[in-house]
């Protein structure tokens, strides 16, 4: 018990050693606060009252307090931390006074601004030098690099003072620049290098100069290095547009790494625009050339805007999550621009076959099946990348048909494609193939409307293109129906799809979709139906039979809809649309062209058909509703 007793009193001592040292500390703190204060002006303020200097730490400690057995030691309280002495406010520290923000602009500005003048100068150099005659080639160019060598190595002594950094991405920047400048100079204009050597060295001296811009963590060189290339190649430029183009693009190439690594929008942004942009007029040159001339040899330039694209394409694949979804997306969707351009300077297979080219990459990339089993830089792209890839594909394929085919076959393979992207929409559950699906479509339909299988055939008989001379065209007959017929299927899968994907509703709202899909789906069941009777009776008896076939038809797809919209609010919409425009067609259109026993049989068809089907539909309704 002894033991006990004597273990808990030297608890109880440490703990009371350790409250006192603890609040000697805050005395110390306290009194340590007060010199800094008054060390800070020229006059220290007075003592607070009750603040007394700290006791020399060489004093010893007193002896450990004594307390009986039976009592336990009272905890001392922290003596409170004394008032901040008040100081007079014009002895108070006053801070440096900061930069006006009109001279931190101007020193940031005025660097580029010299750098800008200066590589125009270099420029100017070179095109005087050459137009006057001035040095000879190698004297030439030796001077350019060694003026970019100079400005380089300049750049990297004022980058490591850190003291004008504004300074040395100028110097950085002009002199990259420089660099390729001239080394563009010797492969375009002077062909002093072969195109291939100028384009790889070329690679070389933009990759060192990204490289440098990579090492010092600023995008704002890369890009005004590569704005300076862009802007400036056209000046020395020898003439040959694929060459500019290539030349243009071996930057984009170059920051590829950097742009990977460090997830610089921008800096991608700025190496894809000019590409595209000389790529452009390179296309638009060779349209213009071959307008003029009838023959052209457009082999380079093909190659050359193919090489944009495929750039384009599979920067766009690569690390898709390293940039902002918006910029990869505008990056795809420029790409091909050029190469699509270019198709059409070939309005037969070569057009179509490039366009084709194009859209099957660029599908591809939209629908990868599943999760990739690549490397992190080969993952799935960004959602609105794949949309956009889609929406190139999409474009690309139209232009391959258009390029390809012509007529009535133009319209059927339209057509087709619209119901092939339809089915897709509604197996897949997804929107994309269904906009797609809509606006194939659209243009199919309308080309049938107008042309090929036109409304005034379906209304007048005789006429154009379903009567040839006096005798009835069996050709532009089956033409007719087989594009009536995908007319009417596009319109039944587009519905289905949209229903599926909860676009299509029996309301007001789904009105915008409804009627324009039940209107193509009309137009195709009675193109079919009149169509099919004109086969069968090539005259005018099988066009009246047909319009009569086609009222009854109207009216038992109505009443099969509504037998089936019992529960189904969009079935039953449908089924009332349908039996109103028998309706109408009986009132409008088959009590004035229609004679005789077509008229009587039409009228007496659709009306005891609707009369059987009310009873039977008014009977459904009751035994639902029990």
């Amino acid at each position: 018990m002894l033991g006990a007793m004597s273990t808990t009193l030297s608890d109880a001592d440490r703990v009371a050693r350790l409250a006192a040292e603890l609040a000697e500390l805050g005395r110390r703190m306290a009194w340590a606060r007060y010199e800094l204060l008054t060390l800070s002006v020229a006059t220290p303020g007075p003592m607070p009252a009750g603040m007394q200097p700290p006791p020399s730490t060489s004093q010893p400690a007193g002896p450990a307090p004594a307390y009986p057995l039976t009592q336990q030691p009272a905890w001392p309280q922290p003596t409170p931390a004394p008032p901040m002495p008040e100081l007079p406010k014009s002895e108070l520290p006053k801070p440096e006074s900061a930069k006006p923000a009109e001279r931190q602009r101007g020193g940031q500005l005025l660097p580029w601004a010299g750098g800008a003048v200066t590589l125009v100068g270099i420029v100017m150099f070179l095109v005087l030098a050459a137009s006057r005659g001035w040095f000879g080639v190698p004297a030439r160019l030796v001077a350019g690099a060694v003026l970019g060598l100079a400005l380089v190595g300049l750049a990297h002594r004022v980058h490591r003072r850190a003291d004008s950094p504004a300074g040395a991405l100028a110097l950085a920047g002009t002199g990259i620049a420089a660099l390729y400048l001239d080394v563009a100079t010797a492969t375009a204009r002077y062909h002093y290098l072969p195109d291939a050597v100028g384009l790889l060295l070329g690679l070389a001296v933009a990759g060192a100069g990204l490289a440098i811009a990579d090492r010092w963590r600023t995008e704002l060189l890369g890009c005004a290095a590569l704005v300076g290339v862009g802007v400036l190649l056209p000046a020395l430029n020898g003439g040959s547009l694929p060459l500019l183009v290539g030349l243009a693009l071996v930057p984009q190439l170059a920051a590829a790494p950097v742009v990977l690594r460090r997830g610089w929008t921008g800096l991608a942004m700025v190496a894809a625009f000019f590409p595209v942009l000389y790529g452009s007029i390179a296309v638009f040159v060779a349209i213009l050339n071959d307008s003029l001339s009838g023959s052209l040899d457009l082999g380079p330039t093909v190659v050359a805007v193919a090489a944009v694209f495929l750039v384009g394409l599979v920067l766009a694949v690569l690390g898709p999550n390293r940039l902002e979804p918006v910029a990869a997306a505008a990056r795809l969707a420029a790409a091909p621009v050029p190469l699509l351009a270019m198709a059409t300077v070939y309005p037969d297979w070569r057009g179509a076959l490039l366009a084709g080219l194009v859209g099957l990459a660029a599908l591809a990339v939209a629908a990868p099946l599943g999760p990739l089993p690549l490397p992190h830089l080969l993952a799935r792209p960004h959602r609105l990348t794949m949309a956009t890839a889609a929406t190139v594909g999409t474009v690309a394929t139209f232009e391959a048909t258009v390029l390809l085919l012509g007529g009535a076959a133009l319209t059927g393979v339209l057509l087709g494609q619209a119901l092939a992207m339809a089915v897709l929409a509604a197996v897949s559950g997804r929107r994309g193939p269904l906009v797609g699906a809509v606006a194939y479509g659209l243009v199919g339909v309308l080309r049938a409307v107008v042309r090929d299988a036109p409304v005034r055939a379906l209304v007048e008989f005789p006429a154009a293109p379903y009567l040839s001379g006096e005798q009835v065209d069996r050709a532009a007959l089956l033409t007719g129906l087989a594009l009536s017929a995908l007319v009417l299927a596009l319109a039944t899968v587009v519905v289905l799809a949209s229903v599926r994907l909860n676009l299509a509703r029996a309301d007001a709202e789904s009105a915008w979709l409804w009627l324009p899909a039940g209107a193509a789906g009309l137009y195709g069941a009675a193109g079919t139906v009149i169509t099919a009777a004109l086969l069968l009776v090539p005259a005018q008896p099988g066009f009246i039979g047909g319009h009569a076939m086609v009222t009854i038809s109207w009216t038992l797809a109505a009443l099969f809809l509504l037998a089936r919209g019992i529960e189904r609010p969009a079935l039953r919409v449908t089924g009332l649309v349908l039996i109103a425009a028998a309706l109408a067609k009986l009132v409008l259109f088959d009590l004035i062209a229609l004679d005789g026993l077509a008229r009587v049989a039409a009228f007496l068809g659709a009306g005891l058909l609707m009369l059987a089907a009310g009873v039977r539909y008014a009977r459904l309704v009751a035994r639902s509703q029990e």
